[in-house]
């Protein structure tokens, strides 16, 4: 049988015809093979924010995509897209790519050796990452490269010499890792380089000369590392360069004259070295000069005399040297100038007419020196001038009313000169004042009572003059004031009581007066007195207040040499915290005795007499006074023993200095002066008592030192771990290594000594206390206002961020609170108690702003404190404590979180405290908000990096730079690569 063959019908046929086309064109529309490479990039990422999601491999190419320029330059653009992962080796497959700008994301790993096969490739930007390892040397093969910026990564080892290989390299920003090594001399091959930046690394060695031969240059900075030797003079072989930082290294030797040739340099900061000799006569031909800093080091010589003649001189700051000679007359010829510091010095001479007349200043800082002539009344018309200080000189004559002209004066420092005549009245309308020091001077007549119109002073000082007449009351109203030194002067009538007002009054110095009357019973309402109360040596009588025994802070306090009767009150035998009790407290009152005594009769005697002896040599009434004086010093010895009796039986845990041995320090750090002993620390904190306390914490308690000198510190007394571990090598290297830490944004560690059962930590002294005391303590009256608040914000996210990534090994603070965040004289952030957690073993759980996964994974890492300095931000912001009742809402974050959901107004969950009138401070306000909530992420892969925080408070004061510039540099860069949001 013949065989049928079927056809298939024609619908089939169609069917398989449209089968065998979609193949077809499937293979003819698949994306290019560069899509496919990125698209193999994109896979060894993760994109949290899916911000790569047009990414698809339906397309032809990648043209098209997020971050992809196919244009006249190939470009890979992904900057902060908050990716993370390690860059590929496949990179090498992309070899038409020209820009890489992969800048402000989480990359981790080393930088792959196969990107050099990227041969297109013009500028590889992958800063602010956590890339770590060295540079591949491998790179040097990229010769078309013209930008390398790696600034702000966790980069190591040394600059590999073949970076000089980059023959078309402009710009070369490493700064912020923590290379070592010496700068290597090849990088003076790369004679097109325009900006240098290696500055805050651990760089170590010597400056090579050969980086005169970088002739393109305009911007070098190699600040804040451990440089040694002489400044090259072959910098001065560099025709265009605008800006060279050399300061806070270890250089030693002259500044190069050569450096004068430098007829386009605007910026030379050479400070906080060890250089010596003279300044250059060169420097004084610099027409482009507008900022030069040389203070704190060793130089001598005067100071070239035409200095800003030829400028456009605005900051100049020569203080803490050696120089001599007169200040040049013609500092502020074009008027640019607004900061001048030439404090600490030996110059002389008057001020010169220049400087009065110098309109835009803002600080003028000239004492320590040998300054004669008088004060300028052209001075009152500086109105911008916010510091003028002028103290320990050879001032004399009149203190001008025109003084009190000077509306936003601050800060008004004239003591130790000889100014004779009043205190003008008109100092009373400086309504913003904070310091004012006129003390030991020759001054005279009454004290001015429209000084109580400066309600902003803090520091009021007017001692060792000649002042007459009653204390005004109207110093009562200085409702700021900390310190107040009224000594050795001639101020007679009574004691006013309004200074009982004054509740921050920390100091109160009024002894070797002429006061007369009873101590004022409001004196026992100065609850922060804790330095001294002197009353000493004036003409007070009747009985002491029962009410000085509540100055519970008080460690020093001296009624003696008056015509006080009576018995000493037993509340003042209980205060704890007084340094002594003996007769130099109380003698030269023989109407005074102990409690309990026996007879207790007034004296009908008096034993004070004004200035000048009464007493005839020979006469009987000498022989009487001195059968009394024996009495009196019988007297005063039975008083004595009677108050050291009582102390020993009310005051058991007081110890006796006496008794305490007095070795030398064992092991000591960055002491600030040589020759501190353990008997010191024990007198300058009263033998640790509680008087002296300023903190505690979890680590420890925190004492306030005055020092003999005057110098105020702060010292941690750690707590003991049972062990006896505090004192072993591996804590005292920690506390080593913790020492030499040095940032502005963080509490400098002095020192550290260990004695018998005590480990003591010495801390520079912080005058404002912590920021939970500003914000929540009993005193807070609010006077952070939004400005100084972000400012405090951005400076501690900055401490932060250097313990994060320039420490090595990396510090995590895991007690980050308001508390542990310090603020100076000008309430500038500090951060302390770095490192101690868990040197003492208190894990991050401990804090009230701690992050939860601590408790279930027993993991501490960076973002355990990143979560608590958000916790920090809601408190800048809200003005409410981590913690509250859980009627007022419970934990801050949660009271927060609930708010917003709840649709409350963003304003009602700022602090009312503020004056949110300005629509700019809601939007700050809101911004900063909301990075809180970002750093409160309860999932810690979803919150920022420290280094993120501070771009992103920076970018909500609108105020963020994107160049990567040296600190204090202005200058924008102008190539393609201007802007760190392009890299």
């Amino acid at each position: 049988m013949a065989r049928h063959r079927t056809t298939p019908p024609v619908q089939n046929r169609f069917h398989y015809f449209l089968l065998v086309l979609c193949c077809c064109l499937v293979f003819v529309a698949s994306l290019n093979e560069e899509g496919n490479f990125l698209l193999e990039f994109r896979r060894s990422l993760i994109d949290p924010g899916n911000n790569l999601a047009s990414w698809s491999a339906m397309d032809l190419t990648p043209c098209n995509w997020t971050g992809i320029s196919c244009n006249d330059s190939k470009e890979l653009v992904i900057y902060s897209n908050n990716l993370t992962g390690a860059i590929p080796r496949s990179i090498s497959k992309l070899k038409r790519l020209q820009f890489i700008r992969a800048g402000h994301n989480f990359l981790s790993g080393s930088i792959p050796p196969e990107m050099s096969e990227c041969e297109s490739l013009e500028l590889l930007g992958l800063a602010q990452n956590r890339l770590e390892g060295p540079i591949p040397v491998e790179l040097q093969r990229l010769e078309h490269l013209n930008n390398l910026i790696l600034w702000q990564n966790l980069l190591t080892g040394e600059i590999p010499p073949e970076i000089g290989n980059f023959s078309s390299l402009e710009m070369l920003a490493l700064h912020d890792n923590s290379f070592t090594g010496s700068p290597p001399k090849e990088l003076g091959k790369l004679n097109k380089l325009k900006r240098l930046y290696i500055y805050t690394n651990q760089l170590n060695g010597t400056i090579p000369q050969e980086l005169g031969n970088c002739t393109s240059a305009v911007e070098i900075d190699l600040s804040e590392n451990h440089l040694t030797g002489f400044i090259p003079k072959e910098l001065a072989h560099i025709p265009n360069l605008r800006l060279l930082h050399l300061f806070e290294n270890l250089l030693q030797g002259t500044i190069p004259k050569e450096l004068g040739q430098l007829k386009q340099l605007q910026n030379l900061d050479l400070s906080i070295n060890n250089l010596t000799g003279t300044i250059p006569l060169g420097f004084q031909s610099l027409t482009f000069l507008e900022d030069l800093q040389l203070f704190d080091n060793h130089l001598e010589g005067t100071i070239p005399p035409l200095i800003g003649v030829n400028s456009n001189l605005s900051i100049l700051d020569m203080s803490a040297n050696n120089l001599s000679g007169h200040i040049p007359a013609q500092l502020c010829k074009f008027q640019k100038l607004i900061f001048l510091s030439l404090g600490s010095n030996r110059l002389s001479g008057n001020i010169p007419d220049d400087l009065k007349t110098c309109k835009p200043l803002i600080q003028l800082m000239l004492g320590d020196n040998q300054l004669t002539g008088s004060l300028p009344v052209e001075l009152s018309k500086l109105q911008n001038l916010s510091a003028l200080e002028l103290y320990q000189n050879r001032f004399s004559g009149l203190i001008s009313p025109e003084v009190g002209k000077l509306g936003n004066l601050k800060r008004l420092l004239l003591s130790n000169n000889y100014f004779v005549g009043h205190i003008p009245p008109e100092i009373g309308q400086l309504e913003g004042l904070v310091t004012f020091n006129v003390s030991s001077n020759w001054l005279s007549g009454s004290i001015p009572r429209e000084l109580g119109n400066c309600i902003k002073l803090q520091r009021l000082d007017l001692s060792r003059n000649s002042f007459t007449g009653n204390l005004p009351e109207e110093l009562g109203k200085l409702v700021n004031l900390e310190l107040l030194k009224l000594s050795d002067n001639r101020l007679s009538g009574l004691i006013p009581g309004s200074l009982g007002g004054l509740t921050r009054l920390t100091e109160l110095q009024m002894g070797g007066n002429l006061f007369n009357g009873s101590i004022p019973v409001e004196l026992g309402h100065l609850g922060a007195l804790q330095i001294s109360l002197n009353i000493s040596h004036n003409a007070l009588s009747g009985t002491i207040p029962g009410d000085l025994g509540k100055l519970q802070m008080l460690e020093s306090m001296y009624l003696n040499n008056n015509q006080l009767v009576g018995e000493i009150p037993a509340s003042i035998g209980d205060l704890m915290s007084l340094l002594r009790m003996d007769s130099s407290n109380f003698g030269g009152n023989s109407g005074l005795c102990r409690v309990g005594s026996y007879r207790c009769h007034p004296s009908s005697t008096p034993s004070y007499s004004p200035k000048g002896s009464w007493i005839k040599e020979g006469s009987s009434r000498e022989k009487i006074v001195s059968i009394t004086s024996v009495v009196v010093g019988l007297v005063s010895l039975m008083f004595t023993v009677g108050v050291c009796w009582a102390i020993k039986h009310r005051r058991r845990a007081f110890v006796s200095l006496e008794d305490q041995i007095k070795p030398n320090v064992l092991d000591n750090y960055y002491f600030p002066k040589e020759g501190l002993t353990y008997q010191d620390l024990l007198e300058a904190t009263g033998n640790f008592s509680e008087s002296a306390i300023i903190g505690r914490g979890a680590c420890g308690t925190v004492y306030k030192a005055a020092m003999a000198d005057g110098e105020l510190i702060a010292v941690k007394k750690l707590k003991s771990r049972g062990d006896g571990a505090t004192a072993d090598n591996s804590f005292r290297a920690e506390i080593s290594t913790l020492g030499k830490i040095r940032h502005r944004n963080i509490v400098k560690l002095h020192g550290f000594c260990y004695h018998q059962d005590s480990n003591l930590l010495l801390y520079e002294y912080m005058e404002n206390g912590s920021l939970g005391e500003q914000l929540h303590g009993k005193e807070a009256n609010c006077l952070l206002d939004w400005n100084a608040r972000y400012k405090i914000a951005l400076g501690s996210a900055e401490g932060l961020s250097y313990l994060h990534y320039d420490c090595k090994p990396q510090i995590i603070h895991r007690d980050i609170k308001s508390n542990n965040i310090l603020l100076d004289e000008m309430l500038q952030a500090h951060v302390g108690d770095f490192g101690l957690a868990k040197l003492m073993d208190f894990p991050c759980s401990k804090s009230m702003s701690a992050v939860a996964e601590y408790a279930y994974t027993m993991k501490v890492t960076e973002k355990c404190d990143i979560y608590s300095f958000g916790v920090v931000l809601l408190e800048l912001i809200t003005g409410r404590t981590p913690v509250q009742p859980l009627e007022q809402g419970g934990d801050l974050v949660t009271w927060v979180r609930r708010s917003i959901c709840n649709g409350v107004p963003t304003s009602e969950i700022l602090d009312k405290r503020l004056d949110l009138s300005a629509k700019r401070t809601i939007e700050e306000m809101s911004l900063v908000l909301k990075i809180a909530l970002f750093c409160t992420s309860q999932s810690p892969v979803n919150r920022p990096t420290m280094r993120e925080v501070i771009n992103m408070l920076m970018d909500a004061r609108e105020a963020y730079c994107d160049s990567p510039v040296s600190p204090t540099s202005e200058t924008p860069l102008d190539d393609d690569a201007s802007c760190r949001g392009q890299i």
